[in-house]
């Protein structure tokens, strides 16, 4: 995914239900793979065959009160969303014969920073734990961060071999941490 006007909408796609996410993204000029997505990650490929991912970040319980929190005291080795995003990128990786370009929000940003895929990478808002704290960044991988946003502000800690861009977002921290923050229509 090239195309920074493309990121908001995708991310905001990751949010939705399965059949509103492959009619988002069709209207975006991708195909939406229906066997590999899920309600957690939707696949999508771009007209010269470049696979993507978009990791959803926190909207149900289960990711609220597991994932987040395992996440923030830096246990998230023990959330299967992990694994499963580990498995996804091979599997799409494995059917499309091409390197993975993978995005998230939030927790679906993390997701998207440890699925192990070889493409871009690209984060926004990332959520950042305890055992994340100066944690190197590889170079295919660009975090964005909105200013006041207060999930992602241990990414300020990382040490960036990769992009880092903090745009201006509201004071209040939690319209900070939204998509609706970023600028890309």
């Amino acid at each position: 995914m090239n195309d920074r006007k493309l990121i908001k909408p995708i991310l905001n796609a990751s949010y939705q239900n399965q059949k509103q996410a492959a009619k988002t993204l069709s209207g975006l000029g991708y195909t939406y793979d229906k066997k590999l997505s899920t309600n957690e990650s939707k696949v999508f490929v771009d007209s010269a065959g470049n696979p993507n991912i978009a990791f959803r970040g926190s909207k149900n319980v289960k990711d609220f009160l597991f994932s987040d929190p395992l996440l923030a005291i830096g246990a998230s080795r023990f959330d299967p969303r992990i694994k499963d995003a580990q498995t996804l990128v091979k599997r799409v990786e494995t059917k499309y014969g091409k390197p993975v370009d993978v995005t998230g929000h939030s927790l679906g940003a993390f997701l998207a920073e440890r699925s192990g895929a070889k493409g871009n990478v690209i984060t926004y808002n990332k959520a950042v734990g305890i055992d994340d704290i100066g944690k190197k960044i590889p170079k295919n991988q660009t975090d964005i961060r909105t200013s006041n946003d207060l999930v992602s502000a241990l990414s300020l800690t990382q040490k960036y071999n990769g992009n880092r861009e903090t745009i201006k977002g509201s004071l209040n921290p939690i319209v900070a941490h939204g998509i609706d923050q970023l600028p890309f229509v």
